[in-house]
Parts: structure tokens; sequence; C-alpha cells
């Protein structure tokens, strides 16, 4: 014989109750049926409850009535309904008569509560039970069992009638004596009961607990020695997270008994814990199925998980937790001090969800229902009001709005360093462990974290450790000028690959430009944001009209709302040359929001920030990256890291490290007008936006104070020696337009530059230089002997001698500007991260 269990969305339409016959009616084995009641009916009895004690329940409970006679006469013909509509009229009118009396008296205890509730599975039953033995295409005669009368409870004089204790002993008596010995069953008969409801030694109606139900079909499959259980739902078995929390969860074929009674424990919904237990008491396969897509395997539940290659078998989650913490040097080496607590909170009728001590045995943590955390407050300071007063112990103290997200699987503990890379990966994304508990089982590693990281955690959890699993990293970009388009036009050619190839999504979620920012967000509260596609990034940077384009008054803004958003895998990509986004690198970084950026702004300022952000990264165990700030997307900076974290000295580098400049030089001939050339390489972007930056040799400047710092130097700005090329007055300009108007007034002397250095059979390049500790920038003639003689176009070239490069250096050579080049060195930084 066989026990099946159907849930609240499965019994509740005429279609899902068909679906429901045609899967009993392939059965070969005889069964007990239980149900729960009808969808959303258990909560609308909540509220009846409730409203009872002010005499205002008339209303819902004749809704209670209206559905019931409305679903039975889609059900079945009218010559089956009368009897139905009898039984549902008894049934309501009892309902009334309990609730009046409760508005009378202004007393709704647990007892009348129990009872209350207990109408929703009963009805459901007898409706159930007629619809399958008179449905015209799969009739089924079966038999109702009252689990009112057959399961038994025992009840601690008024409390537990709301999750009542089970008397197994009894209730299989009850049982067998109606449905026979399973050994020697002669009867052949199917059933079907009412799940959630039972009684007291009093004869009194109690209830099981919410998911009652599935115990209810536990206790049944226990008592007959059932072959199998099959709980069936709305979902494909039991999932590797939460569906409504984690995207792209696996159905999990197989699960060890204790495997799931963990997960179902810290909120796995598909399945309430205490039925595992009856079925695990006898080795009973339990098979969680979707009765909507019976074709699906589901989930099923044994004695043993044979699925060796998952070390985690899922992630879930319990909120609504708070952690109170018992400490003082009092606890520490008494004996029966950590009982004391918890009897405290046992009389208390606080249940216990979690467990931490530290090993000095002067803190104990402890977790449990956040609704609860004024009563436990109150009991413990009570209990321990002497110890406080002689400083023995402290007044607890309490955290509210967390919750526990539990890694769960058997194989974990053949996993090493699994811990360690649960903690990397939340750590990775700013979220601050509260507590930890581990069972000495290593079947389930419990971390209590605040309630608004919930979802992150999870994802960013499920992401690690879920091979199939695509990981999402949300995108956020200040800065679509030629760069910033470059780099969207690169992201979004990449984009499907990514996914396909290494399960990478990258996701635009918000644009901003100097005035406004741009995010795809269904509320003025930001709830709800999706990515950004191209065509919306496009219109953005056209200026056309966007509704979900926001002016903000300072770019402040734009990282609050990033902070705000508090999404997993989150990396700021800065496409602009300017102060203001890179003064907030360090909001961003302390938040955990990994930075890549072009920008030379910052780790050119002082030393101290420099040292600050990276400082800053490490410890909060993210990233920040500028390779693209010196030479584009040549790989110097990692190539000089390289060097000295294998023992290396860096003692000379010699450079062309600025694009721009070199385009310039290497395009004025003294026949054509210095502006022009200049012009020409800002309209290429090849030149900062305002073009004196480059001219003026700060660009150079700051790319050698870089080269510098990672080289191991500690040098300012004002440490370079700069020998200036332009005429005061092309220095002194306060504005792009009034620089080419300098430029073109002071051509004599750019030409005079030129023609010296042809007549020497020369070239002119600026050339950047450490040497001895000593940097320097000058405009130079190069000999035709020299590496750099021959550098064309806008390319780079950096030299570098160390103690294992001496004779000749190390030559890095390549394109050092273009908005497409420097574009690319951000993607691959960015992908830098994600790849570790």
């Amino acid at each position: 014989m066989i026990v099946l269990k159907f849930g609240g969305t499965s019994v509740s339409s005429k279609s899902n109750l068909e679906q429901i016959a045609t899967i009993l009616s392939a059965k070969t084995e005889n069964f007990i049926v239980v149900v729960s009641a009808f969808s959303g009916i258990t909560n609308k009895l909540e509220q009846i409850a409730n409203l009872s004690l002010h005499g205002n329940h008339s209303i819902l409970l004749e809704e209670f009535r209206n559905f019931h006679f409305e679903f039975i006469k889609e059900l079945v013909s009218e010559f089956h309904q009368i009897e139905l509509f009898v039984e549902v009229q008894q049934k309501c009118n009892q309902l009334e008569a309990i609730c009046e009396s409760v508005g009378t008296l202004k007393e709704l205890s647990d007892r009348t509560r129990a009872t209350i509730l207990s109408f929703g599975e009963s009805l459901s039953s007898i409706i159930v039970q007629k619809y399958l033995s008179v449905n015209t295409k799969n009739s089924i005669k079966v038999n109702l069992l009252d689990s009112k009368k057959i399961i038994s409870t025992t009840t601690n004089e008024s409390k537990d009638y709301l999750n009542a204790h089970l008397d197994l002993e009894k209730t299989t008596r009850n049982i067998l004596a109606i449905v026979g010995v399973p050994t020697n069953d002669i009867q052949n008969k199917n059933y079907i009961a009412a799940g959630f409801v039972a009684h007291n030694q009093k004869g009194e109606t109690v209830t099981l607990g919410r998911g009652g139900s599935d115990f209810s079909a536990a206790i049944y499959a226990n008592t007959i020695d059932a072959t199998r259980l099959e709980i069936w739902s709305d979902v494909n078995g039991m999932q590797s997270a939460n569906p409504r929390k984690v995207q792209a969860t696996q159905s999990l074929q197989k699960l060890s008994y204790k495997e799931a009674f963990e997960m179902a424990y810290f909120g796995a919904k598909v399945l309430y814990p205490p039925s595992i237990l009856p079925v695990m008491d006898k080795n009973i396969p339990l098979y969680l199925k979707n009765t909507f897509s019976p074709e699906q395997e589901g989930t099923f539940i044994s004695n043993e998980n044979k699925l060796t290659e998952n070390k985690i078998q899922g992630i879930c989650s319990l909120d609504e937790i708070a952690i109170i913490t018992v400490s003082g040097v009092g606890l520490a080496k008494q004996k029966g001090s950590a009982r004391r607590v918890f009897q405290i909170l046992e009389e208390a009728n606080i249940n216990i969800i979690l467990i931490t001590q530290s090993s000095s045995e002067q803190s104990i943590g402890i977790g449990i229902n956040q609704s609860e955390l004024q009563n436990a407050e109150e009991a413990l300071n009570s209990a321990f009001e002497k110890e406080i007063k002689r400083g023995l112990m402290n007044e607890v103290k309490t955290i509210e709005n967390q919750c526990i997200v539990a890694i769960v699987g058997d194989n974990m503990k053949n996993a090493i360093g699994l811990a360690g890379k649960v903690f990397g990966a939340i750590g990775e994304n700013g979220i601050n462990v509260t507590a930890i508990a581990q069972g000495a089982s290593e079947r389930n590693i419990s971390i209590v974290i605040n309630k608004k990281d919930e979802e992150k955690a999870l994802n960013v959890i499920h992401e690690k450790f879920f091979a199939s699993t695509v990981k999402n990293v949300h995108v956020f970009i200040a800065g679509i000028g030629n760069v910033g388009t470059e780099f969207i036009n690169i992201l979004f050619a990449q984009k499907q690959k990514l996914i396909e190839e290494y399960q990478i999504n990258l996701k635009i979620i918000g644009v901003a430009n100097s005035k406004k920012m741009l995010f795809n967000h269904s509320s003025e509260t930001f709830e709800k944001v999706e990515e950004l596609t191209k065509e919306d990034v496009l219109k953005f940077k056209q200026k056309k009209e966007n509704k979900n384009a926001k002016t903000y008054s300072s770019l402040n803004e734009y990282f609050q709302t990033i902070k705000e958003l508090n999404l997993r895998n989150s990396v700021f990509i800065d496409n602009t040359a300017s102060d203001i986004v890179s003064e907030g690198y360090e909001f961003l970084i302390k938040n955990s929001i990994s930075v890549v950026t072009c920008n030379k702004i910052a780790c050119s300022s002082e030393y101290s920030t420099y040292l600050k952000l990276n400082k800053l990264a490490k410890d909060r165990n993210i990233y920040f990256k500028y390779e693209t700030s010196v030479g584009a997307a040549l790989p110097i900076l990692k190539t000089i890291y390289d060097l000295r974290i294998s023992g290396d000295k860096i003692n000379q580098i010699e450079a062309v490290i600025s694009g721009s400049l070199n385009f310039i030089f290497n395009n004025y001939n003294a026949e054509n007008q210095f502006a022009d050339v200049v012009l020409q390489a800002k309209e290429e972007g090849y030149t900062e936006p305002n073009p004196l930056i480059d001219l003026s040799g700060l660009d150079v400047m700051r790319k050698i104070l870089i080269l510098s710092r990672e080289s191991g130097l500690n040098k300012e700005l004002s440490d370079i020696t700069f020998n200036s090329f332009l005429p005061d007055e092309c220095t002194n300009s306060k504005s792009v337009e009034e620089l080419f108007e300098n430029l073109k007034k002071n051509e004599n002397h750019f030409k005079a530059l030129y023609q010296n250095a042809h007549k020497n059979g020369n070239k002119l390049k600026v050339v950047a230089k450490m040497e001895k500790g000593n940097l320097s920038v000058a405009l130079k003639e190069i000999p035709s002997n020299s590496p750099f003689y021959n550098l064309e176009g806008k390319d780079n070239v950096v030299a570098i001698n160390t103690n294992r490069y001496v004779d000749e250096p190390l030559v890095i050579k390549g394109a050092g500007a273009g908005a497409a080049v420097t574009a690319s060195g951000v993607f691959a930084d960015l992908m830098f991260i994600m790849n570790n």
C-alpha cells in the first residue's frame, strides 16, 4: 500500500483534480490519499478567527461558505451536489457558532483556534472524496478516514494545540483497526484523509503545525508500512535553492533523509521537516512530485544519497531571525550554565533555532524567531538579574532583522576548503557574517547574516558551487563617451559567448554621464531593477527621452543608488577622466563593489590615496583594477607586478607612454599646422577630452608616477621634473577653444622644434624616465639608433631594466591610445575579476 499527499494548490480546481484522478488511476497498489485544505483557505480561516474576537467575521465566513458552494457546483453534477451542500452548511454553522462564542467571550485560545483551522482540511477531504467517486473520466472509489479521530496526540495542558505531539503507538492502533494489518490486508480498499488535523488525549481537536498535512501523510505511511510515500505539489521536487530568490536553480534528483530534513528545516517549503522522521524510521522511500508534470522525476529521498559529485546539495534560508547573546565571566567553567540558559528559554516557550558558543565559554549566541525576541530578552535578564548586578553576567545583547543561510550536503565533510569557499564568496560581496554554526556531522554550515543580504548571499553561494549556473555580473558604468561607447559595444558583442562558454552573464544595470543616470526600474524606489539593453544605453548617450533617466544633483546619488541596490557581483566601470568620479572609488570599495578604471587621477593623486584604495580592495577581498591607466590595453602594470612578485627589482624605466603625443609628433611635419594635428588626434579619440592635459605633459607625468609606484617607489607628482615644450600662452589656456587659438598663434614655436630635430636627423618624442629613484618627463630629439625612433602612429613603448634584465631591457610595445584598445583593456580587467 502507498500513501500520496496532495497540497492545496493541487486540489484547488477541477482541472487539477482531474489530473489527480489520472495519477491515482495509474497506481497498481492500494493507496491512502491525504489532502490539504484548498489553496488560501487556511489563511482565510486564520483571518476569520482573528476577526471573530471583534465580531467582524461574518463577511469572510460568507466568502468561505460561497467558495466551497461554487467549487462543488463546478465539480459534480446537481444530483451529487445536495449532499455536499448540506455538509458544507453544517460545517459553516458550527464555525459560525464558535466565532460568535469567541466574540462574546473576547477570548481566542489556541484550542479554539485549532478547531477553527481544522475546518479547511475537513471540508476538502469530503469534497475531493465525493469528486473522485463520481467524476465521469476516472471514477475511483475511496473511503473517507476521519483524521481527527484517528491521529492521536498529546498536549501539555493548554499548550501545543497548534503543534501537537504525536502519540504514534495509539495512532498506529487506530489506523490498523480500520485499514488492516499491512501483511494481511484483505480489504483491498483505497482511502482519503484530511491532513493537518488530529485529536488529543481529551478528544479535543488539535493541529500538527502549518505544513502538517505532509506530516499526516508520513504518519499514515509509517503506521501501515507503506511501500512509498509521494508528496505532490506544484513544483518539480526539491530545488537546490528557493527559485523565488535564486535564479537558475536545479532540481535535486536524490537526497538522503538527513539532507532533506536539513533543507526543509531551513526553509525549503516543499516539505514539512517533521515529515521526514516517520518515513526515515522505517526506511520508506519518499518522493516529491509535481502534480502538473507527473512525468518529471522529482526528488527521491531515501536512507542514502548515492550522488557523490555534488558536495553541496542545496542552499536554503530562514528569515525573521533574531540573535540573542548571553555573555559574562560567570559562564566560564560553570557546570550547567548552558543548560540553565536553555531551560529558561524552554520555560518561556521559546524555540531555539541555532546555537553558537565561544571557546572561552563566556558567550552563547542563540538564534530564535524574531517574534519571540522580547519574551526571550525579558526571561533571560530576569533569570540572571542577580548575576548581572554582581558583574558576573552582562545584560543580553540582541541583533534583529537577521536570517540564517544554510549550506547542506552529506558529502561536505569530504570537501577540503569548502567552508573557505563559502565565506570567500560572501566576503567578496561585502556580506557581513553575524554568527556561524556547524554540526559535527559537517552536513550543515549555517551562517547568520543581515536580512537585507539574504538573496544576495543565496545567489553568490549558489553560483559558486553549482557549475552549470550562470553567474550574473552587475555592471555600473560612468562615462559613455568614446571609450564608454566602445566598451558597451564590446560587452554586447561578447555577451552571448560569455554565457554559453563561460557561464557569465554581464548585465549593465546603470549608466551615468555628468548630468544624468539611467536605471531600468519600475518604481521611484528602484525596486525590481532590470538590466539595460543596448538600445536603452544608446538612447541615453544620444540624449533621447527616456522615462527612467533621472537628473541628479551630484554623482554621489549614483554611487548611493549602486550601494542601495545591493546586487551581488557588482563592478563599477569608470570610462571617464573625471576627478569627481575617481573620488567615489573609496565609497564603492568600502561597500564591496569592485572598480575597473582607465582614469589615471586616483592612482596619481596623493600617495596615501593610492595606498588606501589598494589596501581597501585587498581588505574587502575585491578588486581595484587600473591596467588601462597606463598604455591602454598593453600589459605594462601586470608585467611590473609579475617581475616584482617573482623577486626581481625594477631599476629603470624609459618610455614613450603617450599615444596621443606620439601620434601628434609623428604626424606633424611643419608643413601642416600643429593645431590641426592636435585637433585630428582629439577627434580620433587619442587625447583626453581637453588636449591640454596631454600637451602640458600632465598625462605622461601621471603615467610615469603610476609606474614608479607600481615599481615600489613612494613618489608624488611634485617629484617629477618636467621640461615643458608649450609656450606659456598655451599652457595658461582656460578652455579647449582658447587652447586651439593659442596653438595657432604659436605655430612658429612648434615649427622651430620640428625643423631643429629634422636638421639633426632626429624625431621628436615625449619621453618619461624613472632612473635611480628620479622621475622626469621631457620632449626629446630621438636619434635613429634609439628603439624609440621608429615608434609609429599612436604606439607606446616601455623599456624596463631590472636586476634580471640588465644589458637588454624588457620591452613592451603596441598601441597605447584610442577608444577601442582602451575599452578592450577595460573589458579585460573586468574579465580578470570575473575569472578570479
